[in-house]
């Protein structure tokens, strides 16, 4: 599964400088206000009529896919024919599920609006474009820079792939959505291409500390991505995230953003131990300062937060 920092390495600065309110219904190709674009139905009726076709991925990929090529562009993505035909087995195995989770996800969508406006009133859902669409398996989740915003995609396959069969949608959406706010709110920090150690600390700590608190009921393993390895990980393996991503506090390498955020890293500690470390961080600082405070912690400040609340997990410091 790809990082889901692939969001920080656009030019998300300059993309604040056009982020404009708009209107509009859920449509494709529309900014719904407070609601999201849904490419599900459009794609069912793609993947029915391709059934029983000579060579079902290219009809697949002709009828759904390609039209929609500027928007997948958008995303990051270039769904050829080949891809579309590697997906297509593994996908099919998982229709029923995928099914049943984009016919579930408006009610659960306009829940979750509901819940974070009223956790954080100063956000506004019309702000950016939200598309449900497949992704090929890229992405569950994904945020991406342009010309009228952060629009966030947002992968009906990959939330099955990488999450099961039942994902806690509040959980993710909850996070997702926390990564907006910050960019609506303070987009110096999220803005910053390549940010520094503690700044993907802050950046994604904060968005897996909001989902927590604002799903209290959510187990650990889903607010920590439904990683098993995360969510199990023991105090000792805490303490040496911790003292590691003190070392590397400043680094803007992006070899150190892979160790800490990226999937599929091996070394001696769990992949994406940033999410947990940034999680217990995010908790220490959270008991004295409100969701909506948070994000807006940038700067010298930041760092020195960041650095004493590192040392003290590093420490084993209750």
């Amino acid at each position: 599964m790809p990082t889901r920092r692939s969001f920080l390495l656009g030019g998300l600065a300059a993309a604040a400088m056009q982020f404009a309110p708009r209107r509009g219904h859920a449509r494709e190709g529309a900014a719904p206000e407070a609601g999201f674009v849904d490419l599900m139905p459009e794609f069912w009726r793609a993947y029915a009529s391709a059934e029983g076709a000579a060579d079902r991925a290219r009809a697949l990929h002709d009828a759904f896919f390609a039209p929609r090529a500027s928007l997948y562009a958008s995303a990051g993505l270039k769904p050829g024919i080949e891809r579309v035909a590697r997906w297509l087995p593994e996908f099919d195995a998982m229709a029923d599920d995928v099914r049943r989770l984009a016919a579930g996800f408006p009610a659960v969508h306009a829940a979750h609006v509901r819940r974070f406006a009223r956790a954080l009133p100063d956000f506004d859902h019309a702000r950016t474009r939200i598309y449900l669409l497949p992704s090929l398996f890229a992405f569950d989740g994904h945020l991406e820079p342009g010309g009228e915003g952060l629009p966030l995609f947002i992968g009906a396959d990959g939330l099955v792939r990488y999450h099961g069969s039942s994902p806690d949608l509040s959980v993710f959406l909850d996070h997702e959505s926390f990564h907006l706010y910050q960019f609506q709110v303070a987009p110096g920090l999220i803005g910053d291409p390549a940010p520094p150690v503690y700044g993907a600390l802050w950046i994604e700590g904060t968005a897996t500390y909001a989902s927590e608190r604002l799903n209290p009921d959510a187990g650990l393993l889903h607010v920590l991505l439904d990683d098993a390895a995360l969510a199990g990980a023991d105090a000792g393996t805490r303490r040496a995230v911790a003292s590691a991503m003190l070392d590397a506090l400043d680094s803007t390498d992006e070899a150190d953003a892979a160790r800490f955020f990226s999937a599929g890293e091996s070394g001696p500690f769990p992949a994406r131990g940033g999410y947990l470390v940034g999680l217990e961080v995010a908790r220490r600082i959270g008991r004295e300062l409100s969701l909506a405070e948070l994000p807006r912690l940038q700067g010298p400040a930041l760092r020195e937060r960041v650095a004493r609340e590192l040392a003290a997990l590093a420490t084993g410091q209750a």
